[in-house]
C-alpha cells in the first residue's frame, strides 16, 4: 500500500504555470490539476535528499513541472508533519509521467530510499477552479507560508459565484488566494480548499484577520453560511521546490 500510494508522490508530470488572466483588479490563477499528500516523515533531511536525488536523475530531469515539499506548522490533531504537492497541466500529462516512472530505475531507487521514513496519512486530487487572485505571483518557494482551509460545500455553483464576488471586492494585500475543488480524497467531506499564500506565517494570518473585518468578506459569510462547513485548517511553510519551473 505504501509503495502504491507513493507512486503518485513525485512521478506525475508537473507544470506550475505562471500565465495569469485578468479579473477586475485581481490576476486570476491558472487552472492546473494535481495531487497532494499529507505525510508523517520520521527523517525529514533524508526524505528531502531522496526527492532531490530523484529530480536530478535522468528520469527526473525529463519530467516538466514541480513537486513542492512543505513543513506543516499547524494541523490540529492530525499527525502529518509534511506535505508534498505535485502539479501538472492535464490528467494526460499525469498518465505519461506514471508510464515513464513505471520502467525507471531512478524511481525504483527513490522508493527504496523513502521506504520506512515516510507514511502517507492523507491523499487528495485537486483541480484549480481558476477563481481567486495570484496578482502577487508568490508561486512556491522556500519560506513561503500557506493557510489551507478545507471546506464542505453543498452548492458549488452558488458558492463559487459568492466566493469570486467576495474576492473582487476584497483587498488581499500581499497574499495570493486560490480556490481548488477536490474531486477525490480530502479531509472528511471536503469538496473545496481555499489556499492563502504569503511571505510568512505572520503575513498570512495578519491578512486573514484583515479579511474577516472586510465588508465584502462579511457579506460572503452570510451568503454562503448555509451551504458551506469548515472541515479543517492547516498552515504550511515551503521547504523546497523540485523540478523544472519553466514547465
Amino acid at each position: 500500500m505504501m509503495k502504491a500510494m507513493m507512486t503518485f508522490l513525485v512521478s506525475v508530470a508537473l507544470t506550475l504555470t505562471t500565465t495569469l488572466a485578468q479579473a477586475d483588479n485581481h490576476a486570476a490563477p491558472s487552472k492546473p490539476v494535481g495531487m497532494v499528500y499529507g505525510l508523517d516523515v520520521s527523517d525529514p533531511p533524508a526524505f528531502a535528499a531522496a526527492m532531490g536525488k530523484y529530480w536530478s536523475s535522468p528520469t527526473g530531469t525529463k519530467i516538466p513541472g514541480i513537486a513542492i515539499l512543505r513543513q506543516v506548522v499547524a494541523a490540529g490533531e492530525s499527525p502529518i508533519s509534511h506535505t508534498v504537492a505535485v502539479v501538472h497541466p492535464t490528467y494526460e500529462a499525469m498518465d505519461g509521467a506514471l508510464a515513464m516512472n513505471a520502467v525507471s530505475e531512478d524511481w525504483a531507487a527513490f522508493l527504496g530510499e523513502v521506504s520506512g521514513i515516510a507514511e502517507v496519512v492523507s491523499s487528495s486530487i485537486f483541480e484549480s477552479t481558476g477563481l481567486g487572485s495570484t496578482e502577487n505571483q508568490h508561486g512556491a518557494g522556500p519560506g513561503l507560508a500557506t493557510l489551507y482551509i478545507f471546506i464542505s460545500v453543498s452548492d458549488p455553483a452558488k458558492y463559487a459565484k459568492s466566493w469570486q464576488k467576495m474576492m473582487d471586492g476584497t483587498d488581499i494585500g500581499e497574499t495570493d488566494i486560490m480556490l481548488f475543488s477536490i474531486p477525490a480524497g480530502g479531509v472528511g467531506d471536503t469538496t473545496h480548499v481555499a489556499a492563502v499564500t504569503g511571505k510568512s506565517v505572520g503575513a498570512v494570518m495578519s491578512q486573514m484577520n484583515a479579511n474577516r473585518a472586510d465588508k465584502a468578506f462579511q457579506k460572503f459569510i452570510k451568503e454562503a453560511g448555509d451551504i458551506r462547513e469548515i472541515e479543517q485548517n492547516i498552515v504550511t511553510v515551503d521547504l523546497a521546490v523540485f523540478g523544472n519551473m519553466g514547465g
